[in-house]
């Protein structure tokens, strides 16, 4: 018999501010205040399959390098939320992208 692997699908990283409503929702949550934490927490949610990762925008912004590792696998799908501070537009920035490499034009 194999042993069973704690698998994760979906997953949220940031303050405890942002991430206690996916706690709430019943997606596990990750308290992490710099990049250095993030990047280690991806890598071992990476490990345990996870699907999805909510990542905070203030995170999400400094792990340029690790987002691009992930970028041309299926997954992880990392999507940036806005922080309980202040809105950087990250996740409508990334929206509006991959609209637009879909279908060609800019819609917004």
């Amino acid at each position: 018999m194999e042993p069973k692997v704690d698998i994760i699908d979906m997953a949220a990283i940031g303050d405890q501010d942002d991430i206690t409503i996916f706690n709430a929702i019943g997606i596990r949550t990750f308290k992490a205040k710099s990049a250095e934490e993030a990047d280690r927490i991806i890598f071992n949610l990476v490990n345990q399959k996870c699907k999805i990762i909510y990542l905070s925008e203030n995170l999400y912004q400094d792990l340029d390098e690790t987002l691009e590792k992930y970028k041309s696998s299926p997954f992880p799908i990392i999507i940036p939320i806005p922080t309980s501070e202040e809105n950087m537009g990250i996740g409508m920035k990334k929206i509006k992208s991959n609209v637009e490499k879909a279908i060609g034009i800019d819609i917004f």
